[in-house]
């Protein structure tokens, strides 16, 4: 069976276009390590896998041209390793792996489809499947889900057009730095230590706000002092869409590309309203939007790591988490923030420093925390 792809998988198509090999390479996963306090017995993983592979569309589908083509087999079998690493590669053809070495079990899903949440999802059923052999069947496919959204995408076309045409088109964009030669960068660093972190989450809780409101407002403060004249920051992002109970335990990425598109000099108020008009209408095909190709990338990722799993009686618990790796395609400037297992904030930066170079991007997050610790 073939699908149209969806509006993710569309826009990392997009992105795949202007840096050859970016989302369509094996290195665009969703990764996770679990260490387990017991073996495991080998041929029951092996068939818990092959189960799961046949239940769920999301795990038989390969991306051809602009088309989800599902493969009405399993195309994958759990993997013997002496040794299990954080990243591994998966090809476009066979997106998801299982490997197991020892004590240590990960599971790679490539990015194109999958999201977090079937990144864990993928593993909680694992781990029924291996554990029973009664296990509901899943609600919805992924299928559902791309058929749900197009639907939605033509229903609300107007009234989203109108509201990016206001937002992006009639507004006043600030531009960018100006351009330097740089070196690209990518690197992680702490933002907010544990204490400062609580300290930041109490304020929002005062202000019933959210942190990805406070996170906005404090960077857009800390990017005001560096940007062109203009009255609305523009950051390209991703809105889950899980906004109905049957998409809630879907394996495939019910995730849509969008934009934030906040006033530069505003209140938290007036960035929650701008942050609640965007997530409304981010179910639009945002390539049509004409946003400045150089915005940069915000995302605010909450801390989802589960208690562990239970492969009948051993017990697994979350050892690494990774999403893409880094192979050197660094383009816009990338911002991607989230708690630690400890509650501190860290950040992952990234850009081919044409314009945000890593001295600027510095001098950005010092003004973030000068915003989140007056």
């Amino acid at each position: 069976m073939t699908l149209p792809t969806s509006l993710w998988q569309t826009f990392a198509l997009h992105l795949d276009d202007n840096r050859p090999g970016f989302a369509r390479g094996p290195w665009f996963t969703m990764n996770a390590v679990l260490e387990l306090d017991g073996p495991v017995d080998h041929s029951r993983l092996a068939s818990a896998f092959h189960e799961l592979q046949q239940r769920h569309e999301a795990l038989r589908t390969e991306i051809v041209d602009q088309s989800q083509l599902i493969h009405p087999n399993p195309t994958a079998e759990l993997e013997l390793m002496e040794a299990v690493e954080t990243h591994a590669e998966v090809p476009l053809a066979a997106p998801v792996r299982l490997r197991l070495a020892g004590n240590r079990l990960a599971l790679h899903l490539h990015h194109m489809i999958a999201d977090p949440v079937t990144l864990w999802t993928t593993l909680d059923e694992l781990a029924a499947l291996y554990s029973s052999t009664d296990v509901p069947p899943p609600v919805a496919q992924y299928a559902d889900y791309t058929r749900n959204e197009a639907e939605l995408v033509e229903r609300q076309r107007g009234a989203a057009g109108d509201w990016w045409q206001a937002r992006i088109t009639d507004a006043k964009s600030c531009p960018q730095p100006p351009p330097q030669p740089a070196k690209q960068f990518a690197y992680r660093a702490q933002l907010l230590s544990t204490d400062e972190l609580a300290a930041v989450n109490q304020r929002t809780l005062q202000q019933r706000s959210t942190p990805l409101v406070t996170l906005l407002a404090a960077l857009a403060a800390g990017m005001a002092p560096h940007v062109g004249p203009g009255d609305t920051l523009l950051f390209n992002t991703l809105f889950s869409k899980r906004d109905r109970p049957q998409w809630q335990r879907v394996l495939g990425p019910c995730i849509v590309p969008s934009v934030l598109a906040v006033p530069r000099d505003a209140d938290l108020a007036a960035v929650r309203e701008a942050v609640v008009g965007c997530s409304r209408h981010a179910r639009f095909p945002i390539l049509e939007a004409q946003v400045p190709s150089r915005s940069p990338f915000f995302e605010y990722v909450p801390q989802q790591w589960p208690l562990g799993y239970h492969f009948g009686p051993v017990h697994a618990t979350v050892a690494a988490v990774a999403g893409p790796k880094d192979t050197g395609l660094a383009d816009i400037l990338g911002i991607r923030l989230r708690p630690t297992t400890d509650n501190a904030l860290t950040g992952h930066f990234s850009g081919d420093g044409t314009d945000w170079t890593e001295p600027l991007v510095s001098q950005l997050c010092a003004g973030m925390r000068n915003h989140l610790l007056p």
